[in-house]
């Protein structure tokens, strides 16, 4: 299994471990979804242009972490409490995907957690 796990699969999934008939479960993990997606674009962001970045200030120059940093830790604990309050059932079914091809959401990331 590669690094990176696909968003459709994920989706498919979580969607498959829950009652679908409730739908707050099923805007929980649309939420879920979209939360992942939004870490994975500052995963990507944080990447390119570094942990660390030097702002120049007229005659002054300081180097700041990158504040796509504290969005993606407020996103990971929000994702986190979303994540302990769905309903997931017991059993579901193993969602086997034939399509080898990779996602047009899925990132190179570096190990940030």
């Amino acid at each position: 299994m590669s690094g990176t796990v696909k968003i459709t699969d994920l989706e498919k999934q979580l969607l498959n471990r829950i009652d679908q008939d409730d739908l707050i479960e099923v805007d929980k993990v649309k939420r879920y979804i979209a939360m992942v997606k939004q870490i994975r674009k500052l995963q990507t962001a944080i990447n390119k242009d570094g942990v660390m970045s030097t702002t120049v200030n007229a005659s002054q120059e300081f180097v700041k972490t990158n504040p796509a940093i504290n969005e993606l830790n407020k996103l990971t604990k929000t994702l986190i409490s979303l994540e302990k309050s769905i309903k997931f059932s017991m059993s579901y079914e193993k969602v086997v995907t034939e399509d080898k091809e990779k996602d047009n959401d899925e990132p190179e990331v570096s190990d940030l957690y």
